[in-house]
């Protein structure tokens, strides 16, 4: 058979070198007539070329102006940064400026509160001595509540408690040794010199009730914090209240905000000076780049009619040279195919004469031999698939209890954890129950001792609820009493106001209807209703005819001048406030076009920032995808394209991909673990791109074989040792589990019950090393 098949190939294939000769030399003939008509259409095209000229003008005037629009956009630029930080310091003085503000209004509120507080304590129009005293600080209370009210006195003489300075006083006692004299504290009128010099001022409460016995008649002892003694006994503790001493602490603190207020005031001006400094800095840069931004929009639309003018010239010239250069390309390509066309025919008719030589040359085989051989190698064939069967059946055997082994070996593990975890609640359990037990073991002596005193106190409480009846009785009896009688004193007063009321009411309607009248009389006939029957013309109590028809006449003349209309006393007034809303329509009208325009420039701006991000960060991603792609594979390469558009914000995004051994084609007609491996290297050149601390993979093995996942397992534990991101991993794979560091499961030992079941692998295996 295969003898006779050999032969009829054999003539098949010299019929088709035949035949290809053949068709070979009709294509050099028809390539010949093809070339001297492209030559000849070249030859008249070379002649026809006037717009190149013109072309480079306009690409120098173009050049020209790009670098002015360059230049306008550095200048815009540079005006913004600087506009922005005056803007910084506009909000910096107008926050510097509100602190002022406040801090002003504050000490400004302050100092009135204190003033009024310290203009109420004047009584009957006298000023007190108060008024005149100024401790040093922290010695207010003590002088306070050395002399009392008698601060309250006046020093004026019409005034009936008052101070007077005593003359020719002499061998006054001292103070006790370790007392010094209030006096130097105080600065007072020389009317309370006297009194002051007989204050002593002791350290503390422990010192005055030492020194206290030594007190000579009119001499006291007092403290900072306020405790006075008395020679005669009298003593006050430091605890009790002292009106005095906070006006004093108040007198005090509004003489130091009085202080303050200058500065306070001084930086309040200075801020909304410098404040005001900033706005007028601010516009005139705003301002600035209003006049930048109007040439730059000039520049650009004066450059982009010339680059229409190019955009033209250029399609027309690419056209020509389109034509010359097909021209061109027509007579190379039909040179190359003439020259390959003879090298052919020449090669097929070689070819042609070795075959017809080769088949003349040609013996019989023997085919006896060739079918006893071809017998033998099919048994051969046989027995070795026979055995091979064999060897994969027992290497499948070993596997499943490999995995068998390990399997249970797990199994063991998390019974051992979780029979470890069981003793230790236990443990827990039993010192708690113990300390439990205690604890209920002492209760019944203590519910005894807490009977006891709830019993006596229930006795005396019940005693006190029976007084408090009583005496609620009592009141409850009075109120009732009183709120009777209240209720009769509301009904008439009710009764009283309803009836005043009405009065007023109607009295109020009269007057409202006599006023009424006497407008309408007043308007109709310019005079007041007491003139009326004066000025009338006729007779109103003999002629009651006449009355009824001059009224009516009346009417008539008043609704032939109502239908005239009144006049448009404010159409002058009217007219200018519609001039003052076209004026403002206007200008808001050009605020508009102008905010336009900066919005267009912000556009633009924004887009090229963004084109710039979007490309880096293209560039970035696409880097660690090649490199990712190779290190998957095994191999060959890949590389990311914006596709459908030129510009970057809306390009499309095309994966390009050649596993090892085949052609670069585009990710949908990969297979689909060459998909999942192709996006799981795109995820990862992302993801490396812009790390996060946590990363969770949800079943990115599923579509995987074993080589594969072992890859991408080499891969996560790559990028997990750069110690930046830890990975959480959802798998169903157990050469992924294997793998990890920790597992997590949920199993269900029991029925309805579920469990967290968690292994470290790491201290797993180095305690079965350690076991081992």
């Amino acid at each position: 058979n295969a003898l006779m098949q050999g032969e009829a190939e054999s003539r098949a294939r010299k019929q088709s070198l035949e035949q290809q000769i053949a068709q070979n030399e009709e294509r050099l003939s028809t390539i010949k007539a093809r070339k001297e008509s492209a030559a000849a259409a070249l030859e008249e095209l070379q002649g026809q070329n006037e717009n190149q000229g013109v072309i480079d003008g306009l690409r120098s005037k173009i050049t020209e102006m790009e670098a002015l629009s360059e230049k306008l956009s550095a200048s815009i630029e540079e005006t913004e940064h600087k506009t922005e930080a005056a803007e910084d310091a506009t909000a910096k003085a107008r926050e510097a400026l509100k602190v002022a503000e406040n801090k002003k209004s504050e000490i400004t509120a302050e100092i009135a509160m204190l003033e009024s507080f310290l203009a109420e304590d004047k009584d009957g129009g006298f000023s007190p001595v108060l008024d005149s005293v100024t401790p040093d600080s922290g010695f207010e209370k003590a002088l306070s509540r050395a002399l009392g009210d008698t601060l309250l006195a006046s020093l004026e003489e019409d005034a009936p408690v008052r101070w007077v300075a005593r003359k020719n006083v002499s061998d006054m006692p001292p103070l006790p040794n370790g007392a010094q004299a209030l006096l130097p504290h105080v600065q007072a009128p020389k009317e309370l010199h006297l009194a002051l010099s007989q204050i002593g001022l002791v350290d503390d409460e422990d010192q005055g009730a030492a020194l206290v016995e030594k007190l000579m008649p009119g001499q006291a002892l007092v403290s900072r914090a306020g405790t006075y003694w008395r020679w005669d006994g009298y003593s006050v503790q430091a605890q009790a209240s002292d009106r005095n001493a906070q006006h004093l602490e108040q007198k005090n603190k509004l003489k130091e905000l009085n202080t303050k207020r200058p500065k306070i005031e001084g930086a309040f001006d200075k801020a909304g000076a410098a404040l005001e400094k900033a706005i007028e800095a601010e516009s005139a840069l705003e301002d600035t780049q209003k006049d930048l931004i109007n040439q730059r929009r000039e520049n650009e639309q004066s450059m982009t009619q010339e680059r229409a003018k190019l955009s033209e010239l250029r399609e027309s010239q690419a056209r020509f040279d389109s034509k010359i250069s097909g021209l061109q390309q027509n007579l190379k390509t039909a040179n190359e195919d003439m020259q390959t066309l003879s090298e052919v025919l020449k090669w097929d008719n070689d070819r042609l004469s070795a075959y017809e030589k080769e088949t003349a040359d040609a013996k019989d085989e023997n085919l006896d031999d060739i079918k006893v051989s071809l017998s033998e190698a099919r048994e051969t064939y046989q027995d070795a698939i026979r055995a091979f069967d064999l060897y994969q059946q027992e290497q499948n055997t070993r596997k499943a209890r490999l995995h068998a082994i390990s399997d249970e070996r797990i199994n063991i593990q998390n019974r051992a954890i979780r029979s470890r975890e069981r003793l230790k609640q236990l443990e827990e359990r039993k010192v708690s129950l113990l300390d439990k037990q205690k604890e209920l073991d002492a209760q019944p002596q203590d519910f005894k001792d807490d009977k006891e005193k709830l019993l006596s106190e229930i006795s005396k409480l019940e005693q006190e609820r029976t007084q408090a009846a009583e005496k609620l009785a009592k009141s409850e009896n009075e109120v009732t009493e009183t709120g009777r009688a209240l209720k009769q004193a509301e009904a008439q007063l009710a009764e009283s106001r309803e009836a005043r009321a009405h009065a007023q009411a109607t009295l109020a309607v009269i007057k409202e209807q006599r006023d009424s009248l006497s407008v309408s009389i007043t308007e109709q006939f310019e005079v007041g209703p007491d003139q009326l029957k004066n000025h009338a013309a006729i007779d109103l109590e003999k002629e009651h005819e006449g009355l009824e028809s001059l009224k009516s006449k009346k009417e008539k003349i008043t609704r032939e001048r109502d239908n005239i209309g009144p006049v448009n006393l404010r159409a002058e007034e009217e007219a200018t406030e519609l001039e003052k809303e076209v004026t403002t329509l206007i200008h808001e009208r050009n605020d508009l076009i102008k905010a336009i325009e900066e919005l267009r420039g912000a556009i633009n701006k924004i887009n090229k920032e963004a084109r710039e991000r979007l490309v880096s960060a293209f560039e970035h991603v696409n880097a660690h995808f090649q490199r990712l792609f190779v290190q998957l594979f095994g191999g060959g390469s890949a590389h990311l394209a914006l596709i459908d558009s030129d510009d970057p914000l809306g390009a499309g995004l095309e994966i390009f991909a050649q596993p090892p051994g085949k052609t670069l084609q585009a990710l949908s007609l990969l297979s689909g673990g060459e998909q999942a491996l192709t996006s799981i290297a795109l995820i990862f050149g992302m993801f490396l791109t812009n790390p996060s601390p946590i990363c969770v993979l949800d079943e990115i093995d599923a579509p995987l074989d074993d080589a594969n996942v072992d890859r991408v397992c080499n891969l996560l534990e790559t990028i997990a040792a750069r110690g930046e991101t830890r990975f959480l991993v959802i798998t169903h794979h157990r050469l992924t589990m294997a793998r990890m560091d920790r597992l997590y499961g949920v199993t269900m030992a029991e029925r309805g019950i579920s469990q967290l079941v968690s292994v470290d692998l790491q201290q797993s295996f180095s305690f079965l090393e350690e076991a081992a």
